[in-house]
């Protein structure tokens, strides 16, 4: 039994299952994100390009990701890609950097060795990954609070990217006994 998709030429697969344009997911919307997250002013003294220019950078950035977004959850129609958790990871690394960055110049005495938007992308990124260098730590508690959340976030991610595999290998197991069940039968 093959699926109706099967039977589709190569580009038109690709364009259905929304990689025609796999530079949109692996690059303009990382960069993006990242714009809008370094660009994107709070205050008037944290506007590296004006208030006026972040402001539109930021809008233009979110439209962009608003709009790769939107498109990639109509072509993706059946399963969850890598990308997709790429892009989920990012977008929540950036989250947690810029509540780290807010609280840090908000509460100066909440986070030690974190001043700039980079040190909290960092930080976030350190946590992430649970090295922890130890030059950036969170001593309040609220920090420590936000901190855990991300550490269980962690967690969460890392089984869905262990499942994510886990059933690639299984639907590759069971069409390569498909097949070999189908050959037999021949």
């Amino acid at each position: 039994v093959t699926s109706p998709d099967a039977r589709l030429r190569p580009r038109q697969r690709a364009k259905l299952s929304g990689e025609r344009w796999p530079i949109l997911n692996w690059l303009v919307l990382p960069a993006s994100i990242l714009a809008v997250y370094f660009l994107a002013p709070l205050r008037q003294a944290d506007a590296p390009v004006g208030i006026w220019a972040g402001s539109l950078i930021a809008l233009v950035g979110l439209g962009t990701i608003f709009w790769i977004v939107l498109r990639e959850v109509v072509s993706a129609r059946r399963r969850l890609r890598l990308a997709h958790l790429v892009l989920a990871l990012e977008l929540v690394l950036v989250i947690f950097a810029l509540v780290y960055y807010v609280l840090a110049t908000d509460h100066p005495d909440e986070f030690v060795g974190l001043h700039t938007r980079l040190d909290a992308f960092y930080f976030s990124m350190v946590t992430l990954t649970t090295v922890g260098y130890g030059d950036v730590s969170a001593h309040g508690q609220i920090a420590r609070t936000l901190v855990t959340c991300q550490l269980a976030f962690n967690l969460v991610f890392v089984g869905a990217l262990v499942g994510l595999f886990q059933s690639r290998l299984q639907g590759r197991a069971a069409g390569a006994a498909e097949v070999t069940r189908g050959a037999d039968e021949t």
